[in-house]
Order: structure tokens, then sequence, then C-alpha cells
């Protein structure tokens, strides 16, 4: 009789995904270079909420903000909200992702420009990894460097042509059970 309560309790327990719990949490910084210049135009900051389905899949909840300034105080500023998937390859050491995402981006831009605000969709394609900072799996540390495109072509700095590279370096809190 145990072995059979052993037999049926096993298949429960490999169900559970190797990997963070199911939830997630995490802050981000890093820089943005634009289409129109190939150094540093700006800072960048993104927070998130996620939950993992399965061993290899995640969503998340994605809040942004960047200020560009190409170097010269132009203060172009961004806000941003989407949702990505993010395809893991769970591998020993850190778990390197493809990610793909859309969303909508509100833009401020300063005095002297015809349009000085404006919203659109926005598409965020990304390649990154996270390792442990504290075992097991309690802290991590994520990277990833992605191509963000605003749909929205208005001749503004930093809003038009092949997009931004935005790269981002912080920690992902797991939780949940």
């Amino acid at each position: 009789m145990l072995l059979g309560l052993v037999a049926v309790a096993a298949p429960s327990r490999a169900q559970v995904p190797p990997g963070p719990g199911p939830w997630f949490a995490g802050v981000r910084g890093g820089f943005i270079v634009t289409d129109q210049d190939l150094h540093n135009a700006g800072t960048g900051w993104q927070a998130h909420i996620g939950r993992s389905f399965g061993e290899n899949h995640a969503l998340e909840l994605e809040f942004t903000a960047d200020e560009l300034d190409f170097g010269i105080d132009y203060g172009l500023k961004h806000r941003a909200i989407g949702i990505n998937y993010l395809n893991f390859n769970r591998v020993p050491l850190w778990d390197p992702y493809f990610l793909v995402g859309i969303g909508a981006i509100e833009y401020d831009a300063p005095p002297g420009v015809a349009e000085r605000t404006g919203t659109s969709a926005v598409v965020n394609i990304a390649i990154g990894g996270m390792w442990e900072l504290v075992i097991p799996q309690r802290v991590m540390l994520r990277a990833d460097f992605r191509a963000r495109y605003e749909i929205d072509d208005n001749e503004q700095p930093g809003q038009n042509g092949w997009g931004d590279g935005v790269f981002t370096i912080g920690i992902v809190i797991p939780f949940g059970q």
C-alpha cells in the first residue's frame, strides 16, 4: 500500500517545473542607443512582474521609463507599458531567453519641436539571460539587449527609423509556489 501511495504522489511532483517559482518581479536599468547615433543616447528603467508557465515559458507585464538626451540635454521622455513573452532555454549556470513583446509607448518632447506629445504602439524583440545571485534561485541577475521599434514615424529624434537598442541589467526575485 505504501508503494502505491508513493507511485501516485511521484507524478504530481514531477510536474512542478524546475527553476524559479511561478511568479517573479524585478527592476532593471540601462542605456539606450538610437538608430541616429551609435552612442549612449540616454538612460532607461524597467519594472516587471510575471508568471512562468511550465519550465520554458513566461509572460510578464513591463513598465518602462526613459529619457533620451543625446549628450546635449535634449530631454525626450518615454513611458511605456507592454506584455512580453519569454522563451527560456534552461541550462546549468544560467537561463538564456528570447523575448518578444508588444505595448504602448508615450513620449514628451522638449519645447521647440512640432509634435510635443504622442502615443504609439511599440514592439520589443530581445535576447537575454538570468543568473543565480542567491542560491537556490532566491535572487536572480537579469540582463537583456533588445530592439525597440515604435510604430509612429513622426520625424521626432529618437522616434523614427529602425528603432532603438536598449541594454538593461537588474535583479529578479521569484516568489510564490
